[in-house]
């Protein structure tokens, strides 16, 4: 197996175990279920979701200044803000979420859009999954 098919199992496997956790974490927030009963989902959101924002940058730099990596960071805005208003909870992990999907479906015209050039950028070792 090729250092591309290992990149591209490799984010399949943390993107899976990121949806898994966003959902344990969105049905403790949601349901107003105990904290420590959702917590480990918690932290298995931030670790794969660190992860796979590694493994981008790293393989790809420009995903710093594509759309696509822009809304990393307004999710991760959005995450201290849960930290700082657990009242706004609710609403701020529903907007965490419509961002993802939009963004993860848009025309890639628009995720590899790059903020910084200005213009869409591809690049060769960008990696599917």
């Amino acid at each position: 197996m090729g250092s591309e098919n290992i990149k591209r199992w490799s984010k399949i496997g943390f993107r899976t175990l990121h949806l898994l956790a966003v959902a344990g974490v969105g049905g403790g927030i949601l349901f107003g279920v105990d904290k420590s009963l959702w917590l480990g989902y918690w932290w298995l959101a931030l670790v794969s979701g660190a992860v796979l924002m590694l493994i981008d940058a790293v393989s790809n730099p420009v995903w710093l200044a594509q759309i696509r990596g822009v809304a990393v960071y307004l999710k991760l805005a959005l995450l201290v803000l849960m930290a700082r208003y657990p009242a706004w909870d609710s609403y701020l992990l529903v907007f965490i979420i419509l961002i993802s999907g939009v963004i993860s479906h848009a025309p890639s015209n628009l995720r590899y859009y790059s903020i910084y050039h200005r213009k869409i950028i591809r690049s060769s070792s960008d990696t599917k999954g």
